[in-house]
């Protein structure tokens, strides 16, 4: 791990940060520590800065809530989230009238952008992280996956979700389940598709050299930053482990224990 950390200042010399949430700057309800001190340092530098999240259980709107409530102090500019792509992806291809497996509030979400919510004829089946999931709702799912060629698609598929508990199932997990049922995965969106980095990076006409990602998830966060040509730093504050990088496929270019660390080096400047 020493040999990740080694050069750590030299991340403080990027110009945009892209930070997942669960796992990376808060776990369940718990900020981690120096977070708020952390984007003070950002925004006083003149950084670029980001929140990315695969978890669709609540709205944008809900997500700048809950940050705001930790006195974060940003706007919907600084929220990269899995829905906003599945949302375009929709509108492109004119789906109006949705199965949408989530909560309420991403529902809200879906019905603010003009779809219609329905469990009697959609056109397609949208799987999200719905923490309100029953069976029965699996079990009307399950009949229109059934149906060949079913549009079928989901905002991600992480298999599990951190909480100060301990893991619960996230979308990865409902989607291997109905799996069994109907020998099907959806189309996904959200990470680690490097295009949830790339289009901001374009927008800003800045060098994927000159960005680098933070999360706590191998297959997701560390995955996406390495398709993405960004570097990339992983955080053992939520799910991975030292054991995971050795034998996983995806080696992060930095290991810190958690993103507090990354304060500790802006404050050298």
């Amino acid at each position: 791990m020493d040999n990740y950390k080694s050069n750590i200042f030299e991340l403080t010399k990027k110009q945009v940060f892209f930070f997942d949430l669960d796992g990376t700057i808060y776990l369940g309800k718990k900020l981690f520590k120096g977070v708020p001190e952390l984007i003070t340092s950002l925004k006083k530098n003149d950084k670029y800065f980001f929140f990315l999240s695969n978890n669709s259980s609540l709205s944008t709107s809900d997500y700048l809530k809950k940050l705001n409530a930790f006195n974060l102090n940003i706007t919907r500019n600084h929220l990269i989230l899995s829905q906003h792509p599945t949302l375009d992806y929709l509108k492109k291809n004119r789906f109006r009238k949705l199965f949408l497996m989530g909560t309420q509030s991403l529902k809200k979400e879906f019905e603010r952008e003009g779809f219609k919510l329905t469990e009697d004829d959609p056109e397609i089946i949208v799987l999200a992280f719905d923490k309100e999931l029953t069976y029965e709702r699996l079990a009307k799912v399950t009949q229109f996956l059934l149906k060949k060629d079913f549009p079928y698609i989901a905002t991600h598929l992480d298999n599990r979700c951190p909480t100060e508990k301990g893991y619960i199932p996230d979308a990865g997990g409902i989607a291997a389940l109905l799996h069994k049922a109907v020998e099907r995965m959806p189309r996904v969106f959200g990470k680690p598709d490097k295009e949830m980095l790339l289009f901001k990076l374009n927008e800003l006409e800045i060098s994927t050299k000159d960005a680098v990602i933070f999360g706590d998830r191998l297959y997701t966060d560390i995955k996406m930053g390495k398709n993405a040509g960004v570097s990339t730093c992983l955080c053992l504050s939520g799910e991975s482990t030292l054991d995971m990088i050795k034998n996983g496929e995806y080696k992060p270019d930095f290991i810190i224990n958690g993103i507090w660390e990354l304060l500790n080096e802006f404050n050298k400047i």
